[in-house]
């Protein structure tokens, strides 16, 4: 699968990023969005294999059965396959509609259109207007307000939990992002206290990483490195510690990186994501860089963390900074893992 994102669909990015917007403008965009059909609402059909149970039954019965369950339809069929997600979210709202007499499944069907709005297609607005009426995912409702623009939201929200025992450091990694990198590293801090040391250290080294902390970021990728790799988390561990190698490796390439030292020409790099390696395909021309791909990958659930990662990187025209502590985080930083190599490999 080949995923491009050029210049000129950039600036849409940058520009939700960077705006800033009161408690009650939040509220009143979430409620105007969120009441109102997409753009591209009239130009996707609604499309599903016709053996789908549009029932969903709340619990799958066994086996699994992508044909027939519609959560796992979207799990194997419309996640992967970015030219699916409109329609997939499509079919969500009109089983909506079909279950409109049943509250169990209207609140797991809002919920989903939540993750499907935030995950896949970042309409921030339209998550967040779902998952508040599902009453669901309280920390995906943090991350919308922080990029619908007001931060004082996010953190109200943040300062209702406690401990991060989420697989991937979930809470911590939003502290990080909206830039409370002390607050973030004291709950890394806990969490590898606690028992937890991979996932802690490595959120921290990516952590430092987004801060520009370079020496600190690498400190907590070697004690990612010590944590023994043994009992049942072992092939988590393991996998914490290939990418806090990938990640190390990254780093001590940010410093070295000058675009104005690099010939125009198209460059290629891989590295290890969660399913595998992935390889991505850098055009620079006059000292910039003016398009990326990521040309081939074995991820399943990488949403839309292949566009927003090459959106960042074609933006900043840099590594620095790049968000890669939400979302789909392992295939974000495969990404820059892999960007750093090939712009390295390319410089005079």
């Amino acid at each position: 699968m080949i995923i491009c994102l050029w210049v000129s669909s950039v600036m849409a990015i940058a520009e939700q990023s960077n705006k800033k917007l009161t408690k009650a403008d939040v509220i009143t965009l979430i409620e105007k969005q969120g009441k109102t059909p997409p753009d591209w609402w009239d130009s996707v059909q609604l499309n599903h294999l016709p053996t789908l149970d549009l029932n969903w039954p709340m619990k799958a019965p066994e086996p699994w059965n992508n044909q027939k369950n519609v959560g796992q339809y979207i799990w194997d069929v419309i996640n992967p396959n970015p030219d699916r997600w409109k329609e997939g979210v499509k079919l969500v709202h009109h089983v909506l509609v079909l279950h409109k007499d049943d509250p169990a499944k209207v609140k797991r069907d809002m919920n989903d259109l939540g993750r499907m709005y935030h995950d896949l297609l970042e309409d921030w607005a339209r998550a967040a207007f779902w998952w508040k009426k599902g009453g669901g995912n309280s920390l995906g409702l943090a991350h919308c307000y922080w990029k619908l623009g007001n931060k004082d939201m996010t953190v109200e929200i943040l300062r209702r939990f406690g401990p991060d025992y989420t697989r991937f450091s979930s809470i911590i990694r939003l502290w990080g992002e909206i830039g409370e990198y002390d607050k973030a590293i004291k709950l890394a801090e806990a969490k590898a206290n606690a028992g937890i040391p991979d996932s802690a250290y490595l959120a921290a080294g990516d952590i430092c990483r987004l801060a520009k902390w370079y020496g600190r970021s690498i400190t907590y990728y070697e004690k990612v490195l010590d944590v023994p790799s043994a009992g049942k988390q072992k092939d988590a561990i393991d996998q914490s510690k290939a990418r806090a190698k990938a990640n190390m490796a990254a780093v001590k390439l940010f410093d070295a990186l000058d675009l104005s030292r690099i010939p125009d020409g198209t460059y290629h790099g891989d590295t290890i994501a969660y399913n595998g390696q992935l390889y991505i395909e850098i055009r620079v021309v006059n000292r910039k860089v003016e398009s990326a791909k990521v040309t081939r990958h074995n991820e399943k659930q990488f949403y839309s963390s292949i566009s927003d990662t090459i959106g960042q990187i074609i933006e900043n025209q840099s590594l620095k900074g790049i968000d890669a502590t939400s979302g789909a985080t392992i295939t974000s930083e495969a990404i820059i893992n892999a960007t750093a190599k090939a712009l390295a490999s390319a410089m005079k």
